[in-house]
């Protein structure tokens, strides 16, 4: 059944109430609960393979540049693919594998020492979506995002790293090059990334459109779990590192921004490793803030994270940027973050 047709057959079951069920019944639905508390994923299959290291170039296979092979998904799609990642972090779990089906994904669990994640997979019925990675159990607050992991080789394998070594929440990973499509997206901010001259951000780039799988899955998870640090990875063509939490406005000591910079600015002495947000200690520049990141202005707080800039930041979030050579070598920066994020 087409896309569009199953969604149609999902809303009519859920119309009559016929399988699953309506919120705002009184019927008592406790007992159906696929899910335990020991056992969040019991209702998932196995995944085929290895979750984390299946996170490659040659297994996504991305849309690359000039392609036109990212597709736009529906807001049916997106709406699905949220109700799978809500479904699941309420422990509902046959629900959260319809949703993903509908939405064009295969929704499994991994096997062994990966038992406790689960893997939003695009089934390849839409081109170049994203893949998120969630850890149900024992999870450290973090949410990693690699939205550039095909332009800026070597920051998904730090992603990757991070992951697995500090035991974070979730990965999500763009599915496609940022410049596979030529038309824009109506957000604002400009990059000369994908042509000579700078010119607005395309339709493929995660981390400048809200009409995403990537966008919907960060809004949900870190929705969910509203105290998590929510961090983007990059790579920049300057000098050393740059973080911010956003935006370019004052932080404070204790913050996330001002924990990790220091702890980055420990670890790479020699190294010119920079702040956006003044704080006791910092070395501040303002270079690749991160404020027109639309990850960056959810967690912030704008109204309209396409078109508006946070106006202050809360605190999670927090844009990296870093030289090739340090994305490439990136056990310090892994070691430094591992350092500062609170434990589960």
């Amino acid at each position: 059944m087409a896309p569009r047709g199953r969604l149609l057959a999902l809303a009519a079951i859920l119309t009559i109430g016929g399988l699953i069920g309506c919120p705002g019944d009184d019927d008592d639905v406790s007992g159906d609960d696929d899910t335990t508390a020991g056992d969040p994923l019991v209702a998932l299959p196995s995944c085929a393979g290895p979750v984390v290291d299946s996170l490659t170039m040659d297994d996504i296979d991305p849309p690359l540049v000039g392609s036109e092979g990212y597709t736009v998904p529906s807001t049916g799609v997106l709406d699905a693919f949220r109700d799978s990642v809500e479904a699941l972090l309420d422990g509902r779990g046959d629900l959260a594998l319809e949703s993903a089906e509908l939405a064009g994904y295969e929704l499994c669990r991994g096997q062994g020492d990966e038992d406790d994640l689960a893997h939003w997979r695009p089934t390849g019925e839409l081109g170049g979506q994203a893949h998120v990675v969630y850890r149900a159990v024992g999870a450290r607050p973090l949410i990693l995002g690699n939205p550039h992991s095909w332009l800026e080789f070597g920051t998904l394998d730090e992603c990757r790293l991070m992951f697995e070594q500090i035991g974070a929440r979730a990965l999500i990973v763009t599915g496609t090059h940022r410049c596979a499509n030529d038309a824009y997206t109506d957000c604002d901010g400009t990059t000369n990334v994908c042509t000579d001259t700078s010119d607005r951000y395309r339709e493929s780039d995660m981390a400048h459109v809200v009409d995403s799988v990537y966008q919907v899955a960060h809004e949900a998870l870190a929705g969910h779990f509203d105290e998590d640090w929510v961090i983007s990875l990059h790579g920049f063509p300057l000098a050393g590192v740059s973080v911010s939490n956003g935006t370019s406005r004052d932080s404070a000591a204790g913050q996330p921004v001002a924990l990790f910079t220091s702890a980055l600015m420990d670890a790479y002495p020699g190294e010119y490793v920079t702040s956006c947000n003044d704080f006791p200690g910092a070395q501040v520049d303002v270079r690749y803030c991160g404020t027109t990141n639309v990850q960056g202005r959810h967690i912030n707080g704008s109204p309209a994270p396409c078109t508006q800039a946070a106006a202050s930041s809360v605190e999670r979030f927090m844009h990296l940027e870093q030289t090739f050579a340090i994305w490439l070598q990136p056990q310090p920066v892994v070691d430094a973050l591992d350092s500062v994020v609170p434990a589960p």
